[in-house]
């Protein structure tokens, strides 16, 4: 992520400060290590420390020109307070709560195509769930929930929590304990909103040499797109599932949220295919597939998900200004008076 912001910003001829994130800072001062050789002193700075206080001091600082931030909307919404201070222009990538929608025509076969769709339901576990994009919203055509949901919850169950370091685990820990608590509090609210439990909702014990780490289980939470587990960014290992009637209520229930970022949309029906895309309000909507980041296609969100986007080349224009010189090459006057 940190690639989006530099690499424009260097294209256009400017010097970057980076402030990442309060708990993940080794990243970062890691990469400032690999390219303190390519790139001049001064070119590349970090400040790390306090989200809160280092975040305002940078976003309302006269001598920032240009602001590329990434995070929660409500600190998003901080920063483009701080930056309008001085009329600073910003980018935000915000959060998300991205629906993903399986028509039934996924299990007109049980072929890879099938196998690929289950797989596009459990990436809501990708990273923990801690991705903007996260499709932490699986909206099922409810003619096939029931087979669905029972190959899905199947291949949820055979998920491998364990060390990050080690090459077969596909689920690590939660970034803090903070975030351990908040994805904790979230289940509890949605129990009791209703919504039903299918798989997971706990804390996970991993082994003994992990057991006080941050691990919560992939968990599913049947309920309505109107209960807050639908509505809001949980930003971990939990989904939200639901069913709809048919294309026009996938659409309705797609949009029904504050958020768009991502989405994606499950069918063997190409012109189906063409209209939810269409019609879905979100920055980016993957089509039979989840998760997929080209370096060059443009990223960002509608609604509270962010204002700009980002890897495309519209972001040269992002991190420079258009100027002109109107030059007279004559030595005469205009002569209009």
């Amino acid at each position: 992520m940190a690639a989006w912001k530099i690499a424009p910003a260097l294209a256009a001829g400017n010097c970057t400060v980076l402030k990442p994130a309060s708990p993940t800072p080794w990243s970062i001062l890691k990469l400032a290590e690999v390219i303190e050789d390519i790139v001049p002193a001064g070119v590349i700075n970090i400040v790390t420390g306090p989200g809160g206080e280092i975040g305002k001091a940078l976003a309302s600082s006269p001598r920032i020109a240009k602001i590329g931030f990434t995070g929660e909307t409500v600190t998003g919404r901080l920063i483009m307070q701080y930056a309008a201070q001085n009329l600073i222009p910003s980018t935000v990538e915000l959060g998300g709560k991205s629906p993903n929608i399986f028509f039934s025509d996924v299990m007109a076969a049980d072929d890879d195509f099938l196998d690929k769709a289950i797989e596009g339901l459990v990436l809501y576990a990708f990273n923990k769930g801690e991705v903007c994009t996260c499709p932490s919203r699986a909206l099922i055509q409810e003619s096939i929930y029931d087979r669905f949901m029972e190959r899905c919850l199947a291949r949820i169950n055979a998920i491998k929590q364990g060390n990050p370091l080690d090459v077969s685990t596909m689920v690590g820990a939660q970034n803090s304990a903070q975030q351990l608590e908040k994805i904790e509090s979230y289940v509890k609210i949605g129990r009791e909103e209703g919504a039903k439990c299918l798989i997971g909702g706990a804390r996970a014990t991993v082994d003994a040499e992990l057991a006080n780490g941050y691990y919560f289980q992939p968990t599913v939470l049947e309920g309505n797109n109107k209960m807050r587990v639908f509505q809001e960014e949980i930003f971990g290992p939990v989904l939200a599932v639901t069913t709809f009637k048919d294309e026009a209520e996938a659409i309705e229930l797609a949009n029904d949220t504050l958020y768009g970022l991502g989405a994606g949309v499950w069918t063997r029906d190409g012109s189906r295919a063409y209209r939810m895309g269409r019609a879905i309000k979100a920055g980016r909507v993957w089509t039979n597939c989840y998760h997929l980041y080209p370096a060059g296609a443009a990223f960002g969100g509608y609604k509270i998900s962010g204002v700009g986007r980002e890897n495309h080349q519209m972001m040269l224009e992002h991190y420079s200004q258009t100027k002109n010189l109107l030059v007279s090459y004559s030595a005469k006057a205009l002569g209009f008076f």
